[in-house]
């Protein structure tokens, strides 16, 4: 296997601390595949025959399990005799789940680690035994294929959004007058990364003046509500807030729009961020209509884009097309006015991509 080719942080670590003590048992943390019968359908399909296995990081949480059951679903429609093991967020658990793939005679395994640099053996006894391993998310010492998201470049993404935005509406405005300001929460690589990318932003806009950024303490609402408070309460020239954080965006905006608020016209003002969820996009829809600063988010494809895109690994690395020590970077969804819809309908977005900015 190839080493490492680099390391890209990813937010495997917040992304725990949200789930911790919410995994099942492992008596329930295996999902089988289907039934003998299935043989008969997947004749001419890529997989027929072969196996494959997921590890998670953990089973807590609906995005956690809707993943797991998509790779199934994906997966056995490719004819690969497909299960899922629950990591629950520890080490040890996903060590054991790991080489209980491995005894099955796996052809392919996938691991979302809590602790990459726990896995080596794992990896090296996969080598030897020509199973390929794929990193999926937090990346390995060694790996046959990596699936990462590219915080920087995600956060860059959300600065070509924010950027559209504000040069469209501040088209007649002097070049770099309309003040941005950034909400931070740098308790994390990832935060770090993406509030670095989004100081920014007068790369992207020839409208937009970067002022200055907030450092909260917490990514919660609390802490973007109260962050947006002190900013106004001393300075109520901000035109557009940009974050890497869904909830600090979901605080500014209850501020904004709360009684409190000293706005009241919503519409020369934007609030742009990173990841999000549906709530998220309604309120995006109702920005349409000036009814709140929240504009837009980007966030990584849907659950049913991530399967796909391992079993797009997965075929790869079987069948040569791939080689060893591949980085499949992860696909940007760009949810704003044009899009919402399609986002709110489908849970993905197709029709807008990082080439049309």
């Amino acid at each position: 296997m190839k080493k490492k080719l680099l390391s890209l942080v990813t937010a495997v670590a917040l992304v725990a601390s949200l789930f911790v003590g919410c995994g099942s048992s492992a008596g329930s943390s295996e999902n089988a595949s289907s039934d003998d019968g299935a043989a008969t359908t997947t004749e001419g399909k890529p997989g027929e025959g072969k196996k494959v296995g997921f590890v998670t990081f953990g089973l807590g949480g609906d995005f956690f399990q809707m993943l797991a059951d998509e790779f199934v679903t994906v997966f056995e429609e490719a004819g690969y005799e497909a299960q899922y093991a629950d990591g629950e967020f520890n080490p040890t658990t996903q060590i054991e789940a790991c080489e209980n793939f491995i005894a099955m005679g796996v052809d392919v395994l996938f691991c979302w680690s809590v602790a990459p640099e726990s896995m080596d053996g794992i990896v090296a006894e996969c080598q030897e035994k020509g199973i390929k391993f794929v990193a999926f998310v937090a990346p390995t010492t060694e790996y046959d294929a990596l699936m990462v998201s590219d915080d920087a470049e995600l956060a860059d993404c959300a600065c070509k959004l924010a950027a559209k935005w504000i040069d469209e509406t501040y088209a007649d405005a002097e070049d770099h007058s309309v003040p941005v300001v950034v909400l931070s929460c740098r308790t994390a690589d990832t935060g770090v990364i993406q509030a670095d990318e989004l100081d920014k932003i007068e790369e992207f806009s020839t409208k937009a003046k970067f002022v200055k950024e907030i450092e909260c303490q917490d990514e919660t609402v609390d802490d973007g509500m109260s962050a947006v408070e002190n900013l106004y309460a001393t300075d109520d020239s901000t035109k557009v807030i940009l974050t890497a954080h869904s909830n600090l965006a979901t605080g500014a905006n209850n501020y904004l729009t709360g009684l409190s608020s000293p706005v009241q016209d919503y519409s020369d003002m934007a609030i742009f961020a990173i990841n999000g969820d549906n709530a998220m996009a309604e309120l995006i829809k109702s920005s349409i209509n000036d009814e709140c600063p929240l504009r837009g988010m980007v966030l990584t494809g849907s659950v049913h884009d991530t399967a796909s895109e391992m079993l797009y690994v997965c075929d790869g690395l079987l069948d040569g097309s791939l080689e060893a020590g591949h980085i499949q970077k992860a696909g940007t969804m760009f949810v704003y006015a044009d899009t919402v819809d399609e986002y709110l309908e489908t849970g993905t977005v197709t029709s807008v991509t990082n080439e049309d900015f």
